[in-house]
Order: C-alpha cells, then structure tokens, then sequence
C-alpha cells in the first residue's frame, strides 16, 4: 500500500520589501515618463507657459532725501525722468538685433544716447582704448583686472597658464593677473565681440549648429572683420557690445533689467511707447534721478553722486545696495550723510510674458525717500562767494603784475570760506574751479574728455602748455615727474583740479594773517603790549648772539622807524613781529631751552592752527565732510619733519659730491633694487645710524661725537664705494686719480657733519619762531581752520566746532536730529589785546595805508581784515609757481557777526581778492545796507552784481521762491529736460 507522506513545503510568500521596491518602481517609473514627457515632446509648450507666468520681482529705485540751504531753498532734489529698459526673454533673444537696430534708429534721431559704462572705448582713429576713472597706476591695474575678470578673460587664461589646477596659490594669482594686464584693449574688445555673440549683427541664423561651430572656431578679430565687411564700423559694433556687456552684469544677480538709455526726453518716450509691441524686451519706465537746480553752486559742499566702484563692492551689497544699479555720494554732503540720504527701496512682485511684458501685479512694497539735510549755507551768500572769487581770480590773472614785472598767469585755484562768528555755522564755502554734479546722475553721461578732465587729467599735456604759457626752462619731467607705476604725479600742485577741495583740503603757509596771532601771544605773554613801540630797521639781523651773523630775514617794506602794534598790523611790517617773536623766545628761556620754541604755538594750537604734537586732541575742524588738518611751527612737529626729510637731502648732496664746499666723488645711497645684498645693507646702516642720532636731539640722550660717528660708518662707506656698481660708474665718469682712503674719509666726515652738527643745529634754531611769526616757515593751514582761528579772535575768544548742517527731517519734516553750536575750546584774550588786534584790522581796511583799505573803499559798515602774501618756495617761479594771495577779515569791526577768509593760490598779494571778501558783506548784510545805507546800494557795482543781480534771488518772498523752485524740478521731469 502506498502511503502519501505528509510535505514540509510551504507556499513561498512575497516579501514586504519586495512589495515596497515594485511600488517605488511604479511611482519614479511615472515621475520619470511625466519628465520626459514634459521636458522633450511637450517642451515648447510648457515653455511658452512658463514664459507667461513667470513671477519676477521689479526693484523701484528710493528717491534720495533732499539737501536744502538755510533759507528751505533746494540745493538737491530728485525728479522722475523717462528710462529705456531691457529685460531678457527668449522672445526679446531671438528679435534682439532687430530691436536694437530700430531703437538706436529712435535714439539718434531724437538726440538720445545709450548709457555708456563700458569702459572700452574707441577714439577718433578708431583705436580702442581703456578708459580709467584714476591717473594713479595700481588704482587703473585694479579697475583693468576687475573688469576683465568680470568678463570671465582670465578663465581662458587660467585653462591655458594653469590647467587642472582648481585653487591658485598666491603667486599663481599674480602671475595670471600679470597676465590679464597684458592683453591690450583691442584684443579685450574682439574677446567681447566673440563672447557676445556679436556675429548676430550680420548673420541672424548664427545659432544654427553647422554656423554656430564655425563661430565657435573663430577668433574675435576674424568675427570683427566679418561684422565690418557687413557694414558695421567699430563704433556701431560697440554699440551692441555696452547693451550686451549690460545684461551680463546684470545678470550676476539673477533678474534684473538692463538699462539701455536713462533720463530721455518725453517725446522720445512717447515714440518708444507707440512701438512697444515691436520691441520685445523693451519697456519705458519712470525713475528718480538726483537733480540740483542750482548746477555748480555750492558743488564743493553738495558732493556728487556716483557709481559704486570694484572696491567698494562688497562693502555696499552688506548694506542691501545694489551694486549694479544704485548710485551713493562720492564726495560732500552726499557721501558724509549717504546713511540718512539714502532711501528705503521697494519695487513689486509681476507675473511677465513672453515678451518681458508685466501682465499682473502680485504684490507692491512702498519704497520710500531717504530723510531730508537741511545746511547751514546760505544760497545767497554762497552764489556772491563763487561770482566775486571767480571775477578776482580772473581779475589778478589777466590786470595785476607784481613788482618785478611778472604776472600772475597761473592764478587758477581758490577758495573761500564764510562762518558765522558766535555759532560756527559755515554760511559759504567755495573751491575753485568747481563742477556741476548734475554731470554724474546718469551713470555714463561724461564724454570721453570729460572722464579724462575729472578722472585722469592728461599732465603731459597739460604740462607742456604749462611751460610755454609760463615761459620756463623746464620739461614736463621735471614739473610732471613719472613714479615707479608710469603715471605722472603733479609734485607742485599746479593742475587746477575741479575735484578737489581747497577749501578744506589744501594746506597753504598763511602768511601775514598770522600776524594778528602772534600779536595776541606777544600781548598775553607779556613780551609786548598794545603800546609797544619797535623800530623796524628794515632787515632784522639783531640778536646775532641768538641767531648767528648771517640771519637777517627781511620784509617788503624799508625801514620805517618806530612802529606801533596798530600800523605794524595794519602796514604787515615784518620786522615787529620778528622782534616780539624774539622776546617771546627769550622770556621762556631763551637760547637751549626747546620749551622756548613752542611759545607761539601754544596760543596757536588754541585757535585750531594745529594741535599739541603730545596731546590726544582730534586734529580737526569740526566740519563733517573731508578735512585736512596743517600744524604750526613747534620743536617736535619741526624735528620729525626735519628728519623725515634728513635722510632724501642727505642723499640729495652725497649724489652731487659737494656739501658746503666740501667736494667728493658722487656717492650713492639711494636704495635701488640693482645693489648686490651687501651695499643695501650698508646704506640702511648709515641711514639708521643717521635716524637714530636726530632722534636724539632735544632729549636727554646726547649725541655721538663728531669723529666717532665718522669712525663708525666708515666701514659701511668702504663697503658701498667697493661693492657698487653705480659708485663705480661714477669713479670712471670723473676721470680723476684718488686715493679710496682719503674718499671714505672725507664722504664719513661730510655725513658726520650733516648728522652730529649741522642738522640738531638747524632742528634746534628759533630762526624757525621768527619765520613763523609772520606766517611762513612750516606753518601750513587750510582755509577753513584759518576761518576758524579768525572766527575764535573776532568773537573775544570761543572757538566753535565749524559745521555744515543745521538739521536732519525725515519727509514729513518732522525733526530726526539737530546740530547745536557746540564749543570746541576757550581762548583767553585780554580785553587790552582784543582792543590792540582790533585796531589794527580795522586800519588794514579802513585807514590811508591800509593794504585793503582800496577794496573796502565806501563800504558803509566798518569791518576788520588782514592780507597775506607766502611763497610757495625759494624758487616759486622757476617752478611756475607764485605767492598764495590770502586775506581775512571780520564785519562788523564793533561787534562781529560773520568771518571770511579767501585765497588765491599763486595770486600774489591778499589785497587782490580782498573784494570778494566785500562781495560777501554785500549779500549777507543786504537787507542792513538796503534799509540804513540806500545810497550805497544804489551806487556800489559789487553790490548790483552779486545781490541785485543774482538770479536766484529773483522772488523776495521765500516761501514763492521754494514754489517755484518746486514747479521747476516737476515740469525738468515732464519734459525729460537734460539736467547736463
């Protein structure tokens, strides 16, 4: 019998994961046939679809705050002008050569421009050329590099240089950079005609595969020819290449618009407008742009605003900027106050077609204008300042020839400084020459000469028509010198620069209007009083015991006996002031007290002419934009100068071979990359040995002797005379028989005598006090701090912090922050010195003998003042330089209320531009002299001219004056007149 035997086996189930893997399967089985179906056969449909929804945020541009001057008139504002924008679309791609042939057509016909920022530019003989916004050499390195790796040159480069190589070290990076600068501009250009596809211009199927991979083989200069033999020149290629180069940029930050054309006129709008449907991509737009009514009034105090450069980049995209687009304050107010100035951007969220068209709005988010700054400038008084500097400028360049015959034609440069006297506010500051900002709101609407003039000024040309004007024996080397980099530097400071500040930036020898100071520290020391008599002998070489046999500094006037305080002030006699300067000197110790030779300076750093070198005092004004800060004569800051300088004039006469009669072969220790590592060595050993034994004087450490410092260096002398190449050079060039014993000798001996005796002497000399007792010497100030000091003495003696703004309102005008006067430092003056000074001044412009007593001739109001006359140099005019012109004054004489101070450099004497100063007077006390002095003001020219006649003060009443101010600027944005 058969038994069926029972069975182990079990029906085998499926496992969970095995369930789980068939549905993942299933589920990216379907995600991916959805892809694919999506992306490959139903691909332009959803592309179209995508187009006209997309979602894309538009930024709105934030109206900065207005600038106002004292009175609420409006110094800068904004108004709406019309922009041309385009926005990248596959449609806008596809028609864009067509688009852009058409709109350049409407541009040029209407006398539009496209908005150039492209720094590759094409001069009249059609090369192309790299256009820098510096003269300094690195700076134009920096803005090349950056630009052409913006532009992606270097990544060919770099696959070429340092292929497979991810991270570059440090001196890979600068071989590439080194690299980079060497491809020229021509070559930068048919770069970008390749890279941006520019063959489209001539060929519209470009794209095409068997087109595109002949393209593609084709280096830029060959595509270039191809476009020009289709009828294009270099300028209309480049055309196409700014708006290109545009979108590029933009696109670094994902969606943007590119600006094509900004600030255009109405009309040119309306026609755009009309072919909008034509023009994919296109759109026209309203945007705030920056807007000063009053062109160049007041440009020195405003600013301008401009761009954000390469270098500032990373610092503004932290605070939210939009490097690409937003603009910031350059210089002035705009930049001091970019913070409050600044708006709060806003824009709205659209859904676009196809055609970069907005078909929705999703969300809007207000922008909102930046907070208003309201200047202590008075517009009035501003516009007399600038007219009358700028008429005694012209006036002493073209009428007035100095002593000896010679004119002033290189009176260019000046400045002027009004300031209240009991509060410090500024009621007017002027540099000449000076600019219109509203040249730089649109970025790319300078020429090409203007670019040059503002940002890298042409010296070599400059410098030869300097010479032949000027009549020197010099060349433009010498005037122009080359640095290191090859670009000139303007060592004497004869380009009259319309970006730089006189006013608050240059450093001028003050002159005779130091006097009246040295009067107030004469009196309060006691060395003299108001009644002193001094019998000016002409040439004051007095005090030999003190000064040595050969001093005998003299003045432009004769000896003319017994002087008062009262005439010496009021005539500038030199030999007065060189007098008290001596008993000054002698009342605080006298000969080898160091203490002794600050005994002007500590009543001058009172006055803000410098500050204590050993104090934490801030070396400043007060004022809130750019400032420089000069110092007078005193031991410390004329023993680091002296040093400073040592170690160039010691080179200077080694390299002559003769110092005070002493002659040798020429001997080098001017540093040079040429010398072999022992000659650099030795001359850095003389030099610090030098160094150190200056540092020396006036402290407790004595000096080396004479004969053990020449036993010193000699070694290093021998070293250098055997092992230089140049010295050599210099033995073989004299033609002389020597013994090298006797030269080491003599070259250690003459360097001993330069280091031990003659330098701690010249350092130690109070020759310096009586040089700058009459403002000469080291004393070096800008016209705001002698403003300030002139300002401190008017008033009895509180000297204030100088400021510019008065307030800050936020768009409602509701009050954010107020400046009050605020008191930097008290000054105690006598009332016996205050009377003294006083009198003087008053004479300077009201008595016969006064030397402004011409300019100020009839004018009612009795006021103070002092000219000044202070070389440049010892040899001023073979360097085509002549005498600062400066002048102060205060009105009224009796009871101050207002300060001036003007200058012209090169302009010869203070009494020159005395009248501008008058000038002044006649705006700020206009409503004074209309009502109490009707005949003056009916009679006086300056007077017609600077008030009468001033056409911004056309409407008595101010509230209409702002009115209309206001209309103007709206109807400027109607009609999209150009604000250049």
């Amino acid at each position: 019998m058969i038994v069926n035997k029972p069975t182990n086996k079990k029906k085998k189930k499926i496992s969970r994961y095995t369930v789980l893997c068939i549905i993942m399967g299933i589920i990216f089985g379907a995600i991916t046939l959805r892809l694919v179906y999506i992306q490959v056969f139903n691909y332009e449909e959803y592309k179209e679809k995508a187009n006209v929804t997309s979602t894309r945020f538009a930024a709105d541009k934030a109206p900065r705050g207005k600038i106002y001057d004292d009175k609420g008139n409006i110094l800068a504002t904004n108004i709406q002008t019309y922009t041309l924008t385009y926005t990248k679309t596959d449609d806008a791609e596809k028609q864009f050569y067509t688009t852009m042939k058409e709109l350049f057509k409407i541009l040029d016909e209407n006398g539009e421009k496209i908005q150039d920022t492209l720094p590759l530019k094409i001069d009249s003989n059609n090369n192309v050329y790299f256009e820098y916004k510096t003269n300094d050499k690195d700076s134009q390195n920096a803005e090349e590099l950056r630009f052409k790796k913006d532009r992606g040159l270097n990544d060919t480069l770099k696959n070429k240089m340092f292929k497979d190589v991810e991270e570059l070290s440090d001196t890979q990076s600068t071989k590439l950079d080194e690299a980079l600068l060497k491809i020229t501009p021509e070559e930068a250009f048919y770069e970008l005609v390749k890279t941006y596809n520019l063959i489209g211009l001539v060929d519209p199927d470009y794209n095409a595969k068997d087109k595109k991979k002949i393209y593609l083989n084709m280096s830029g200069k060959e595509l270039t020819d191809l476009i020009i033999k289709g009828g294009y020149s270099l300028n209309d290629i480049r055309e196409f290449m700014v708006i290109k180069d545009s979108i590029k940029m933009q696109s670094f930050k994902g969606f943007r618009t590119a600006t094509i054309a900004g600030n255009i006129k109405r009309d040119t709008s309306l026609v755009v407008r009309q072919k909008l449907s034509d023009f994919p991509g296109i759109d026209v737009s309203l945007s705030p742009i920056r807007y000063y009514p009053y062109n160049n009034l007041a440009s020195s105090v405003l600013g301008y605003v401009t761009s954000i450069n390469d270098t500032q980049k990373e610092k503004y995209e932290l605070k939210g900027y939009d490097i690409s687009s937003d603009l910031i304050g350059a210089t002035g107010i705009e930049s001091a106050f970019e913070e409050q100035l600044k708006g709060v951007k806003g824009g709205t969220t659209v859904k676009v077609n196809s055609q970069g068209r907005v078909t929705q709005e999703l969300f809007k988010l207000e922008s909102y204008p930046g907070n208003d700054v309201h200047l202590t400038i008075d517009r009035d008084v501003q516009y007399a300042a600038e007219q009358a500097l700028v008429d005694g400028i012209t006036n002493i360049k073209n009428n007035v020839i100095d002593e000896n015959g010679n004119r002033f034609l290189n009176a260019t440069r000046g400045a002027l400084v009004a300031v209240e006297v009991k509060t410090g506010r500024i009621l007017s500051l002027v540099s000449y020459p000076n600019f219109n900002p509203n040249l730089f709101t649109v970025p790319g609407q300078l020429t090409p000469e203007e670019n040059r003039q503002y940002f890298n000024p042409d010296l070599d040309s400059f410098g030869k028509e300097f010479i032949q004007r000027m009549g020197l024996n010099k060349t433009v080397d010498d005037l122009f010198p080359l640095t290191k980099n090859g670009s000139r530097t303007d060592q004497y400071d004869l380009y009259p620069s319309q970006f730089y500040n006189y006013a608050t930036m240059s450093l001028i020898p003050p002159g005779s209007t130091f006097k009246p100071l040295t009067a107030v520290a004469g009196i309060e020391s006691g060395a003299i009083d108001g009644g002193t008599v001094i019998v000016d002998r002409g040439k004051f070489t007095e005090h030999p015991e003190v000064f040595g046999k050969s001093f005998a500094p003299g003045g432009i006037e004769a000896a003319t006996g017994p002087t008062t305080l009262t005439r010496a002030i009021a005539e500038s006699i030199n030999y007065y002031f060189y007098e008290t300067a001596y008993r000054m000197y002698m009342q605080n110790g006298g000969l080898g007290s160091i203490g002794a030779l600050d005994s002007i300076a500590k009543y001058a750093w009172q006055f803000g002419l410098g500050v204590d070198p050993n104090s934490k005092e801030k070396a400043s004004t007060g004022i809130e934009i750019g400032e420089k800060f000069g110092q007078t004569y005193n031991f410390k800051s004329w023993k680091d100068n002296s040093i400073a300088f040592a170690k160039f004039n010691l080179v200077d006469f080694l390299e002559k071979g003769n110092y005070n009669g002493a002659t040798f072969i020429p001997f080098d220790i001017r540093t040079s990359d040429d010398d072999n590592e022992e000659v650099k060595k030795s001359k850095q050993a003389i030099k610090d040995k030098v160094i150190e034994n200056l540092n020396k004087v006036g402290t407790e450490e004595k000096l080396t002797g004479h004969d053990a410092f020449a036993k010193e260096i000699k070694a290093d002398v021998k070293n250098i005379m055997e092992h230089s190449e140049k010295y050599k050079k210099n033995v073989a060039d004299s033609g002389r028989n020597f013994n090298i014993e006797n030269q080491i000798s003599m070259v250690a001996e003459v360097i001993a005598q330069f280091t031990i005796n003659d330098q701690p002497g010249e350092i130690k000399s109070p020759a310096q006090l009586v040089y700058a007792s009459i403002g000469q010497g080291m004393n070096n100030f800008t016209p705001l701090q002698l403003v300030s000091y002139i300002s401190t003495l008017a008033n009895g003696g509180t000297r204030y912090k100088l400021h510019l703004v008065d307030k800050i309102t936020d768009n409602d005008g509701k009050v954010i922050q107020e400046f009050k006067p605020e008191v930097l430092n008290s000054v105690s003056i006598s009332k016996a010195a205050q009377e003294a000074v006083k009198q003087g001044m008053t004479a300077v412009n009201n008595e016969e003998g006064g030397t402004a007593s011409t300019a100020f001739a009839g004018f009612p109001i009795k006021t103070a003042g002092k000219t000044g006359t202070a070389d440049f140099s010892t040899d001023q005019r073979e360097k085509g330089r002549s005498p600062y012109a400066t002048y102060v004054s205060y009105a009224p004489a009796d009871d101050p209320e207002i300060a001036v101070v003007a200058v012209v450099f090169d302009g010869g004497h203070g009494s020159g531009i005395a009248s501008a100063v008058k000038a002044v007077y006649d705006a700020y006390f206009k409503d004074k002299l209309l009502k109490e002095y009707p005949n003056y003001t009916s009679a006086s020219e300056s007077f017609k001219k600077y008030v009468v006649d001033n056409p911004y003060n056309k409407n008595t009443n101010n509230s209409q004056g702002n009115t209309q101010t206001e209309k103007d600027v709206n109807t400027s944005a109607n009609t999209g007149i150009k604000t250049n």
